[in-house]
């Protein structure tokens, strides 16, 4: 969940005074936490809360744990919403923290979607994902819109963890919530201040999808506008599932935060543990490489879009788009950490975008003899930070 809480941290001082660009210090002395960080805390202290009493289940609903988890995320909204009272609430929401009888009020605004992450780390399959979204946001934001943004950007951390590529995430989101029919570019100077979930998330999800790094995920969003602190906390959870963090980002962050922040984060750690470091960046294309060699020649058929048609695709475009994938991948990497360079395992990923002309071939031919599954698995082995 920490990446929502840097992305709200960068993006607090740009909410009024948009900054349409990429170049700017992320970390100023006019930065601070928001809502979207508190509700965020939120959020993470009901899930936890939930399943220190009961157990989370891999599948099925279970109506006992999503009752407490309704509970437990108004107990903690409130209380958070209180004891933290001028940080940028919505007047409706304020309605309900202070209300003697708090019902939802059928709002789509994207508070639904900027304090969901926690969800997207905790659960444990698509299912879970969807019915615990739906859950903790239809206590304040009832309306289907705000349900469905939250379960959007929740589903969209769960396969960027469990090491879905951007173009599965691209159908998987375009199938069941938005159509991304553009790029950020296109609609930068168009773009508009707004708090909906229907102009805010579609838009977070495509600068998450357009990024290289976790650090220019924030940065893209902030360049935007619009509600830029709500808009980067968004794109960044979604992007920390992603990339990782650099530790430098999240030392930056926690001065911006209390001890019992602090101390609610590193309790969330020590129960839904959130790998943070780089290295996850490619080790989550162990998995794509096992399911190449299962289904032998590499042939893959698409999980997300292809296989519900029973449409067949050719194993070498299937192929080339792995590669294609993971060569993008490493140079970006590099371009961010280039120290890593010298690491075991790694020094053999730069040669790889060291040579541009045979990058490509050289990643077909490491599937091929199984060289590639080395290095990745030497890079599994390696705690970097």
């Amino acid at each position: 969940m920490f990446g929502a809480v840097i992305g709200d941290i960068v993006g607090s001082r740009f909410e009024f005074d948009n900054h349409r660009s990429k170049q700017f210090e992320m970390f100023a002395p006019a930065c601070f936490a928001t809502d979207d960080t508190y509700m965020t805390c939120a959020i993470a202290q009901a899930i936890m809360r939930t399943c220190a009493h009961i157990p989370m289940g891999s599948s099925g609903y279970d109506f006992e744990f999503h009752n407490m988890l309704a509970h437990n995320a108004v107990i903690s909204l409130r209380d958070f919403g209180q004891r933290y009272p001028n940080v940028g609430y919505g007047e409706m929401f304020k309605e309900w923290l202070h209300s003697s009888s708090p019902r939802p009020y059928n709002s789509f605004g994207n508070g639904a979607a900027m304090r969901i992450s926690p969800i997207g780390f905790a659960a444990s399959s698509e299912e879970a994902v969807m019915d615990m979204a739906k859950t903790v946001t239809q206590v304040t934001h009832n309306h289907a819109e705000g349900i469905k943004g939250a379960q959007a950007v929740a589903s969209t951390i769960y396969l960027a963890r469990r090491g879905a590529l951007k173009s599965e995430i691209r159908e998987y989101v375009a199938r069941h919530f938005y159509n991304l029919d553009f790029q950020i570019d296109d609609i930068r100077l168009s773009y508009k201040f707004s708090e909906s979930c229907q102009t805010t998330v579609p838009q977070a999800i495509e600068c998450f999808l357009e990024s290289y790094s976790f650090e220019d995920s924030i940065r893209l969003a902030i360049s935007l506008g619009g509600d830029s602190d709500t808009l980067a906390a968004i794109t960044g959870s979604m992007a920390q599932a992603y990339y990782g963090i650099p530790c430098a980002m999240i030392n930056s962050a926690m001065t911006y935060l209390d001890d019992e922040l602090r101390g609610l984060w590193q309790d969330w750690q020590k129960v839904f543990y959130e790998d943070l470091r780089p290295r996850k960046v490619f080790v989550k294309y162990l998995g794509k490489l096992k399911m190449l060699k299962e289904l032998g020649d590499f042939y893959l058929e698409r999980s997300v879009h292809n296989s519900l048609y029973g449409v067949q695709i050719e194993s070498e475009v299937v192929c080339d788009e792995f590669c294609a994938e993971l060569e993008n991948e490493i140079r970006q990497f590099f371009w961010q950490w280039p120290e890593l360079k010298e690491q075991k395992g790694y020094e053999r990923l730069y040669d790889v975008q060291n040579s541009p002309h045979t990058a490509r071939q050289t990643l077909r031919r490491g599937i091929q003899d199984g060289s590639l599954e080395k290095w990745l698995l030497e890079i599994a082995g390696t705690d970097i930070l």
